[in-house]
C-alpha cells in the first residue's frame, strides 16, 4: 500500500467583521474580528498560516449587504453578516510582503468588473506575489450588488454564466495572447525593453465587451492566475469543467461530494483535460482541544455566543429567499437566482427543503450542510482522513469560527496529528501556486486547458 499523500489546506477569510462561517461569533470573547480594519489583524493570521505551511489564504467577498431577510439590511447590520465588506485585493500585497510561501486566492465577480482592468490588476498581483495568486471566479448572487452597479435587478443565473464565459475569453486573450514569450528583452546595453512586433492588440468584439488591447502589463510568473470556482449547480459544474483548476464545495456528505466531483471530472475529461487538472477543497470547521470534554466545552461556549438569526440572514442572502416569510412546513421556492444548490434536499430527491428544515439546520453552530468536526486532534485527523478517502477531495478550506483562535487551534493541535498520518506536509511548498499543484511543476496553464488555446503563438 502506497504512502498517503499530503492533503491541501487553505484558510477561508473575508474582509469583514462577520465572516461566512458563523457571522455572529464575532461576539465571542476570544474573537478579534472587530480589529479587521487593521493590517495587524491580517498580518498575524497570514504569518501563522505561512509558518504552518498552509497552502493558501483565501478571501471570499460580496458587493452588497444581505438585505433579503425581512426585506431590509437591518438584521445584517446588527450581526455584521459578511459586513462591512472591505476590499480584499487591497490587503493581499501587504500580506505577500510578510510571508514567504503562503499563496492567496481572492474572489472577484465577472458580473460587475471589466475584464481589461481586472486582467491588469491580477497580473500586477501575480508579479507582486511571485506567482502566489489565484482568482476565485464568481458571477455574484446578491440583488443589492446589482443595484450598486446600476442594475434594477440581478442578471439571471444562466445569463451570468454566459457573460462570465465571454469575460474569460477576454482575459485569456490579454493574459495568454497579447504578449509573446520573447516580447520582453529588458536589456540596458541595447536600450530595448520589449519588441513591439511581439506585442499585439486583441481586438475583442463580443456581446458584452469590446476590448482593443494590448494588455498593459508584461507577462507575470503564471500569466493566468490559478483559476478557482465554487459553482455546484449544473451550469456551475460545466463552467468548472471548462475553466477551473481548483473548486471548493460547502458540502459535508462525502458521497454527495464524490458524486459531484465525478461529474465535473467526467466533463473535464470530455474536454481533453485530465481529472487531476481539477483539484477540490471542501469547507471545514473544526472545534478541538486536548480532550473530548474540553472540545465539547469549547463548542458549547461557541454555541452560547451564536445567534441563529444571523445564519438565516446569511442563508436568505445566499439564496434570495426571505425565510422570515415562511412557516416551518412550507417548502422553499426553487425559482431563485441565488445559490440554487442550497435550496434542494441533499438526498437527491429533487425536492426543496422546507423553512423548518433550514431553521433546524441553523439551530446550532454549523452552516447548513457544511462539515464541522468536534473532538480531540486525533479524532479530527481520523475523520478528515476518512472523509477525504470517500469524497475524493484534494483537501480542505478551514473556515474559522473565531479568529484567530480557530486557526491557532488547527495549527497547534490538528496539524501534528495529520502529519503523523502523512496527510500534512512538514516542509513548505515553494514556487508559483500553479506549479505546486501541477504534476509537471509548470507555472503556465497546461496545454490541455481551454485558456491555453489563446496563446500568442497558437
Amino acid at each position: 500500500m502506497s504512502d498517503p499523500k499530503p492533503l491541501l489546506f487553505a484558510l477561508y477569510e473575508q474582509a469583514s467583521v462577520g465572516c461566512g462561517g458563523a457571522p455572529s461569533l464575532w461576539t465571542h470573547p476570544a474573537d478579534e474580528r472587530l480589529t479587521m480594519n487593521s493590517l495587524r489583524f491580517w498580518s498575524n493570521q497570514a504569518r501563522i498560516a505561512d509558518q504552518a505551511h498552509l497552502d493558501m489564504m483565501f478571501f471570499g467577498d460580496v458587493l452588497g449587504f444581505y438585505d433579503v431577510y425581512g426585506g431590509n439590511a437591518d438584521a445584517a447590520m446588527k450581526w455584521a453578516v459578511e459586513a462591512p465588506a472591505n476590499d480584499p485585493l487591497m490587503i493581499i500585497p501587504a500580506l505577500a510582503a510578510v510571508t514567504e510561501n503562503l499563496a492567496f486566492g481572492v474572489t472577484v465577480s465577472t458580473s460587475y468588473e471589466h475584464p481589461f482592468s481586472h486582467a491588469r490588476r491580477f497580473s500586477t498581483l501575480d508579479h507582486l506575489t511571485d506567482g502566489r495568486i489565484g482568482w476565485n471566479i464568481v458571477t455574484s448572487y446578491l440583488n443589492s450588488a446589482a443595484r450598486n452597479f446600476g442594475l434594477e435587478e440581478m442578471i439571471k443565473h444562466d445569463d451570468r454564466y454566459e457573460r462570465a464565459e465571454e469575460f474569460l475569453d477576454v482575459v485569456y486573450k490579454l493574459w495568454e495572447g497579447s504578449w509573446a514569450d520573447d516580447a520582453v528583452v529588458a536589456d540596458k546595453s541595447v536600450a530595448l525593453y520589449a519588441r513591439g512586433e511581439r506585442i499585439r492588440p486583441i481586438n475583442h468584439s463580443g456581446d458584452h465587451y469590446r476590448v482593443a488591447g494590448p494588455h498593459l502589463t508584461a507577462p507575470s510568473p503564471q500569466r493566468t492566475p490559478l483559476l478557482i470556482q465554487a459553482g455546484w449547480s449544473g451550469r456551475g459544474r460545466q463552467f468548472a469543467a471548462k475553466h477551473a483548476e481548483m473548486i471548493f464545495t460547502a458540502k459535508s456528505n462525502p458521497h454527495e461530494i464524490r458524486q459531484g466531483l465525478e461529474d465535473i471530472w467526467a466533463q473535464a475529461r470530455a474536454r481533453g483535460r485530465a481529472a487531476d487538472d481539477v483539484k477540490a477543497l471542501t469547507v471545514l470547521r473544526i472545534v478541538t482541544a486536548k480532550t473530548e470534554i474540553e472540545a465539547q466545552q469549547k463548542y458549547e461556549k461557541l454555541q452560547s455566543n451564536y445567534n441563529a438569526q444571523a445564519q438565516l440572514v446569511s442563508y436568505a442572502g445566499d439564496t434570495g429567499i426571505d425565510l422570515s416569510r415562511y412557516s416551518d412546513n412550507e417548502p422553499l421556492s426553487t425559482h431563485t437566482e441565488g445559490m440554487t444548490s442550497y435550496v434542494m434536499r441533499p438526498d437527491g430527491s429533487g425536492k426543496p427543503l422546507t423553512a423548518g428544515d433550514v431553521r433546524q439546520r441553523f439551530a446550532n453552530v454549523t452552516r447548513g450542510t457544511d462539515l464541522i468536526l468536534v473532538g480531540t486532534p486525533e479524532q479530527v485527523a481520523q475523520r478528515i482522513e476518512e472523509h477525504a478517502r470517500i469524497s475524493g477531495t484534494s483537501g480542505y478550506m478551514i473556515n474559522p469560527l473565531i479568529s484567530p483562535g480557530s486557526l491557532e487551534d488547527f495549527v497547534e493541535w490538528v496539524v501534528p496529528a495529520l502529519q503523523k498520518r502523512g496527510l500534512y506536509r512538514t516542509q513548505p511548498q515553494r514556487g508559483t501556486l500553479r506549479s505546486r499543484l501541477q504534476g509537471d511543476g509548470g507555472s503556465r496553464l497546461p496545454d490541455s486547458a481551454y485558456g491555453a488555446s489563446f496563446r500568442f503563438d497558437k
